[in-house]
């Protein structure tokens, strides 16, 4: 059975969406302006801030400054790319040129964030 979850964004901090996996999601622009919206895999640490500069543990976007003009929804079918993501037994790793090898990341959740104090309501269909 599919799980559906409501945030509603302001500023352009991210937030913590946990590590369910993400089926699609609908972002709708409720500011006065246009707004950029972003979904990335990152440490756990960035909740609450606003920039990805963490050291080696920065952010991966899957998403990043998508544009949604005044009064529109932006629709993201995930395509099976981040279902079963966080599933019991997977594992999330990030090549580091420094080791030249995959090195697994411990604590990494999905994140979302909109551009700089914009507001909007997110909807994450998860499974």
């Amino acid at each position: 059975m599919a799980r559906i979850d409501t945030i509603s964004l302001s500023g352009n901090n991210f937030v913590n969406v946990g590590l369910k996996s993400i089926d699609g999601l609908i972002v709708s622009n409720t500011d006065t302006e246009d707004i950029t919206f972003d979904l990335a895999i990152g440490p756990l640490l960035l909740h609450n801030k606003s920039t990805t500069s963490v050291g080696e543990d920065s952010a991966v976007f899957v998403l990043k400054d998508i544009p949604i003009p005044i009064g529109s929804s932006f629709v993201w079918d995930d395509n099976q790319v981040l279902t079963d993501s966080f599933k019991a037994g997977s594992i999330v790793t990030k090549f580091e040129s420094k080791r030249n090898r995959f090195v697994r990341k411990p604590n990494f959740v999905f994140l979302i964030r909109l551009g700089s104090n914009h507001t909007g309501d997110v909807i994450l269909k998860r499974s």
